[in-house]
């Protein structure tokens, strides 16, 4: 593949990653056949939410040092080269739909270069960022990756492992980042032993090895079976929220419109809103912060922790926010042709191992909606 076709690649990347320049995006358009449906997906995946979710990641992220990385030595042969270009990038679209770049000996225009992901279940996988912004693919990322502080971190295909990894003679306090996109999700085990399960579109950061204190910061959903330390309460940060235990487990959900929600399944925690208002949950409580309000109602804990067993549990859900969490695990987008059709009530158990279309045959079933499903956009009426 010549040079010419190198750069229409580089191209797409930098129209989704949001990092072109106005001669870059009028490139672009020019090679783009207009009103196709590889444009189509291009403008989808370049704006919107996920697009903004996407442009947030790269500013923790130094891209040029990632990208001038894997391309040394520079007599690596060009489609090796490619690839490990894409290992630096692709991680970065986790939250759009997925796309595959793929060459050709004849120089295939950009009309056969994206393509849609079939409407199948999540998987676990996620991109880990060490403390020097290095990314890692955590699916072909081998069975252990050293930190700089001598910490040996222990990788399989579903978990990382850091439990009591790190030389006694390290003192200093290094950070690394889990990244899970649309579609997957992923466990790990953090160096004092606490157990985090982590959401499709969800964020963690958190020190290689605790210090004095216990603390990370989330984005996302996260359900965490934390290790007792009473001289370390373990504090979860959640936005203004903080969710402060001893030893326990609940669920953290920040993805609800401008609400935290916090579950309790065992113990106690004590949730705080930015020093404002604080309160304690029993287990079968569920706190949602909204603001400087903090709720507390008692609860169906399943409701809000069964994605952990593998399903999907609505309990007199909206249509709308059926398809939102439906959309963050297949990686599709809805749209509802029929607004009338957003409040509709459904209640019922799903498998997250099915396909979309097994999922919606059995919501319409019980109501008077339906579906369609065209390249990834399900129509709702």
């Amino acid at each position: 593949m010549n040079q010419k076709s190198n750069h229409k690649v580089w191209l797409v990347f930098a129209r989704l990653l949001g990092m072109e320049t106005k001669q870059e995006r009028h490139q672009l358009d020019e090679i783009v056949v207009p009103d196709s449906k590889e444009k189509l997906l291009l403008d989808e995946m370049s704006s919107g939410e996920d697009y903004l979710r996407r442009r947030q990641m790269i500013e923790d992220i130094d891209v040029d040092r990632e990208l001038e990385r894997v391309m040394r030595p520079r007599r690596r042969r060009l489609p090796v080269l490619l690839g490990r270009v894409a290992a630096v990038l692709l991680p970065l679209l986790l939250g759009g739909t997925a796309i595959y770049v793929m060459y050709s000996k004849n120089n295939a225009s950009l009309k056969n270069v994206i393509s849609l992901h079939d409407v199948e279940p999540g998987t676990l996988e996620a991109v880990l960022v060490t403390s020097d912004g290095t990314l890692r693919e955590l699916q072909t990322a081998g069975n252990h990756i050293n930190e700089k502080d001598g910490s040996k971190i222990m990788v399989d295909s579903a978990r990382l492992n850091y439990q009591d990894n790190r030389p006694e003679s390290v003192r200093e306090l290094i950070y690394n980042k889990l990244l899970v996109g649309r579609g997957h999700e992923y466990m790990l085990i953090l160096n004092d032993g606490t157990r985090v399960w982590m959401n499709a579109r969800s964020r963690l950061v958190y020190p290689v090895a605790f210090g004095d204190t216990r603390e990370v910061e989330l984005e996302g959903e996260a359900y965490f079976e934390v290790t007792r330390d009473e001289n370390r309460p373990f504090i979860v940060h959640a936005g203004q929220v903080a969710v402060k235990v001893l030893g326990t487990e609940f669920n953290v959900n920040t993805c609800r419109k401008q609400k935290v929600q916090t579950v309790l399944v065992k113990g106690s925690v004590q949730v705080e809103n930015g020093g404002k208002r604080e309160v304690v949950l029993r287990p079968g409580e569920l706190a949602e912060t909204v603001g400087t309000q903090i709720r507390v109602t008692q609860v169906n804990v399943r409701k809000y922790t069964a994605w952990r067993e593998g399903v999907f549990y609505f309990e007199e859900a909206d249509l709308e926010e059926i398809m939102t969490e439906l959309a963050d695990w297949y990686c599709v987008q809805a749209v509802f042709t029929d607004q009338t059709v957003r409040t509709r009530k459904f209640s019922g158990v799903l498998e997250r191992s099915e396909t979309i279309e097994n999922v919606l045959k059995k919501i319409e079933r019980t109501t008077s909606v339906h579906f369609t499903i065209q390249q990834g956009i399900i129509q709702v009426k």
